[in-house]
């Protein structure tokens, strides 16, 4: 077959008509290459871009978190320590019989004549357990006095709360102290070892 046969009918066509014919079939490459070709890869670059925008975010992000860790880590120590100076004056399960003892011969140096020394069961509190003693004691207000100042000066937490002095009837001037003592324990996490919670 003879290629100018073929393409006789339009090559004796007018020249308008073979204009009109070029300009179509120019369109037509030029709307099917950009359907193919850049339309596809327009929209994979906007895809990439998101997605660079969004990786430049997150390095941003990580980038200010790194900048402060330094003082992160500064802050959680600090923390760390006072957990453990908290930890050392709130006793652990395995030491509150010890402060017991400790408590016990403070009065007992002090001159407290203890009727009653009663433990009594821990209270749960958040992070903690309020640990009370029901004390009862024949003393004077010196010997008193002097076992409230020997007891501000224990390591551990022990306080002093419904304190009620009754006077008795004796030549000696001693009272009835009735109060509670009230330590408190620290919670250790399960499995942590010293303490249930």
């Amino acid at each position: 077959m003879d290629l100018a046969a073929t393409f006789a009918p339009i090559t004796n066509q007018p020249r308008s008509t073979k204009l009109a014919l070029g300009a179509v079939l120019i369109l037509a490459v030029l709307g099917g290459g950009y359907f193919l070709l850049i339309s596809p890869a327009q929209s994979e670059v906007a895809a990439l871009r998101a997605k660079n925008d969004s990786l430049q975010a997150e390095v941003t992000q990580n980038r200010a978190v790194a900048a402060n860790l330094s003082r992160f880590r500064q802050e959680a120590i600090v923390l760390r320590r006072r957990l453990d100076a908290v930890r050392e004056r709130l006793p652990n399960e395995k030491e509150i019989p010890p402060l017991y003892r400790t408590v016990s011969n403070l009065a007992f140096q002090s001159g407290l004549a203890f009727s009653i020394f009663q433990p009594r069961e821990p209270q749960q509190k958040d992070f903690y357990a309020e640990v009370p003693i029901t004390v009862s004691a024949e003393v004077g207000y010196h010997q008193l006095g002097n076992f409230f100042e020997r007891l501000t000066r224990l390591p551990r937490i022990v306080n002093v709360d419904e304190l009620k002095l009754t006077g008795i009837n004796k030549p000696t001037g001693s009272v009835r102290a009735d109060m509670t003592l009230k330590t408190y324990m620290f919670k250790t996490e399960p499995g942590a070892g010293g303490g249930k919670r």
